[in-house]
């Protein structure tokens, strides 16, 4: 498979691989109340339950493009997809020690997804960069909204008894992980392996020498620990504000629904626009009035509704302005891949530190105390993004 030729599968195969990178983890946040009491365990060992796949993502990521650079980016997403899939089907049997070992192997899967979809996108699109990059980000953000909505209701339907019920509400999106299986199986039978020429290769060594590849890292941590915390806490913290665990579920999903907008217009106007540090401004502004916002108010639906609207905008452009960074700041897929795996390692460790960390606040303080920890991580993030938008590529063409 050529460039030029079946850039509908390989659409297809983008969609349907977008829709299982976040879904199996916004789909457990939903209902982390209920599973907390399944499982028997407190608030700082839940949130190890997000935690787990951001270690698999930490671990995992440097490998991946080292492993995509010798089998093919291709067959690489093949098999991940086979592993998520083994995951996601053992997960259906509810204990403790098992759900913590499957979603580790379902964070193995989507590690390589959240590595190599930059590197793909810039080799079969690489004239349209910036809207490639919205769009897959938008289908990530749509189908972890539809996962957070409907947990809770396929939760209640009590199918098949308590247990079942609940491995189907985290688990549902096995049916999508199977089609990836498909797709990719067309893709690698059709494609034929290229093996990349590699001149000057850089090293891990090259790429942490360079101060904007640091930015960039931390921005890929910073904002997706913001995006885990709410995930796994939101609907608690929702809660203790006074709303139902109905409405506290509705709250989540629109917070992920909202972000459709800027994750896919950030990416584009980056690609147009020649100063983007109003980029980072925007979603500075954005998390941290949102932040405050919700400290303050107790049951108004209406106005949590635009805290979270506020904070999801914010979410959607940081998550994928990173992104677009990594292929933005390359010279070719296989630099994305290796810039894109060297972040998400360094960031998701970053970011694992946050879900249990705000659980263990709650535990021995409260949550207002946990959205001002928050609140400054939104700080610093907009200080890494300043300079992550600055000119030139992480590894300049000597």
């Amino acid at each position: 498979m050529t460039k030029q030729t079946n850039k509908v599968i390989i659409l297809l195969g983008i969609i349907f691989l977008g829709m299982i990178l976040r879904t199996p983890i916004t789909s457990v946040g939903a209902i982390i109340g209920p599973l907390k009491k399944l499982l028997e365990i407190n608030n700082t060992v839940a949130g190890l339950i997000t935690t787990i796949p951001l270690i698999a993502f930490a671990i995992f990521s440097p490998l991946v493009a080292k492993i995509s650079n010798k089998i093919g980016l291709e067959n690489t997403i093949f098999l991940a997809t086979i592993v998520a899939s083994i995951g996601l089907l053992l997960r259906f049997y509810i204990n403790t020690s098992v759900f913590f070992v499957t979603t580790f192997i379902i964070g193995v899967g989507i590690t390589v997804g959240n590595v190599l979809l930059p590197g793909l996108t810039k080799k079969y699109f690489p004239e349209n960069l910036g809207v490639m990059t919205g769009f897959y980000a938008v289908v990530m953000n749509i189908s972890a909204s539809i996962a957070a909505g409907i947990s809770y209701p396929i939760l209640n339907t009590n199918i098949g008894g308590e247990k079942f019920s609940t491995g189907l509400a985290v688990n549902i999106w096995l049916i999508v992980s199977i089609l990836n299986i498909v797709i990719y199986a067309i893709i690698t039978k059709n494609n034929k392996s290229e093996r990349i020429i590699e001149d000057k290769k850089t090293g891990v060594a090259g790429y942490l020498k360079s101060l904007k590849m640091w930015s960039v890292m931390l921005s890929m941590g910073l904002q997706s620990a913001l995006f885990y915390c709410s995930v796994s806490w939101f609907a608690e913290i929702m809660i203790s504000k006074g709303f139902t665990p109905s409405e506290a579920g509705l709250l989540l999903s629109i917070s992920q629904f909202a972000q459709f907008p800027s994750t896919f217009l950030v990416p584009v106007l980056a690609e147009k626009i020649k100063n983007k540090l109003i980029i980072p401004i925007f979603i500075a502004i954005g998390y941290v009035a949102s932040l405050i916002g919700m400290i303050y108010i107790q049951g108004n639906f209406a106005l949590m509704t635009i805290y979270i609207v506020l904070f999801a905008l914010a979410g959607g452009g940081s998550f994928s302005y990173v992104m677009y960074l990594f292929s933005a700041k390359s010279k070719n897929e296989e630099e994305a891949s290796d810039i894109s795996g060297l972040a998400q390692a360094g960031g998701y460790w970053l970011a694992a530190i946050f879900p249990p960390l705000l659980g263990y606040v709650r535990d021995v303080l409260n949550w207002d105390v946990a959205i001002y920890i928050l609140i400054v991580t939104a700080s610093l993030l907009f200080i890494t993004l300043i300079h992550s938008s600055s000119k030139g590529n992480i590894i300049e063409i000597k």
